[in-house]
């Protein structure tokens, strides 16, 4: 039901978008021209890569601190049994509001349609695999998490608790959480999903009810 309610939004909204990059990369229009060499491929696509993953964190901790945007991201969050289907748990409000960041970051960036796909195929795999509900070694979670977010990682951030639930926003890596003081780590005997004022398995089980809670959250 969440794929049905956001697939037209999402589709309208990226064409939009490929059209926006389509314009800039003609136009030469934003921030990577500025540098020189601006086609080289280390930052046409490496520099991009992590510019825009930098600029999705910034996004992330959006939704979570304007009271308008959160009223609809909650909705991802009230999941209480996260596994890979949280993934496209969004309110189709969030996957509006997702798309405009995004719009605005490929016209402030001059992001190519190449840079865009090569990000969507990376963020679609780190996005199935951190809301996965397998968790990694704790060897290997220490490891890979020093740069990637890992599923042990982001399960923190749906911690049904503040401030946890404010923690780990990164998407691909987990380096920006580390510079700017919202990594946190928590064992799973210490996790346990869900929002601490939407705990109701009823509601979370009925779409409409459930998109409704969050209206009502807001006007508190």
């Amino acid at each position: 039901m969440f794929i049905l309610t956001a697939l037209p939004i999402q589709t309208v909204m990226m064409l939009l978008c490929l059209s926006v990059s389509s314009w800039t990369t003609d136009h030469q229009w934003g921030l990577v021209y500025s540098l020189p060499n601006a086609e080289h491929p280390l930052i046409k696509y490496g520099l991009m890569f992590i510019f825009l993953d930098f600029l999705d964190y910034v996004y992330h901790v959006t939704m979570h601190n304007v009271k308008a945007f959160w009223r609809f991201h909650l909705v991802h969050h009230s999941d209480q049994a996260v596994d890979v289907s949280t993934t496209v748990r969004e309110h189709p409000g969030e996957s509006f509001i997702r798309n405009c960041f995004l719009i605005l970051w490929v016209f402030l960036t001059g992001a190519s349609l190449e840079i865009l796909l090569l990000r969507q195929l990376a963020q679609t795999t780190a996005n199935l695999s951190s809301h996965s509900s397998i968790r990694l070694p704790p060897l290997a979670a220490r490891v890979v998490g020093w740069l990637f977010i890992t599923p042990n990682l982001h399960h923190v951030h749906h911690h049904f608790q503040l401030p946890a639930t404010n923690r780990n926003y990164g998407d691909v890596f987990s380096l920006w959480d580390r510079l700017f003081g919202t990594f946190a780590n928590l064992t799973l005997a210490d996790t346990q999903f869900g929002l601490q004022t939407h705990m109701d398995g009823s509601i979370d089980a009925r779409l409409l009810a459930l998109m409704g809670h969050g209206r009502k959250l807001l006007a508190k």
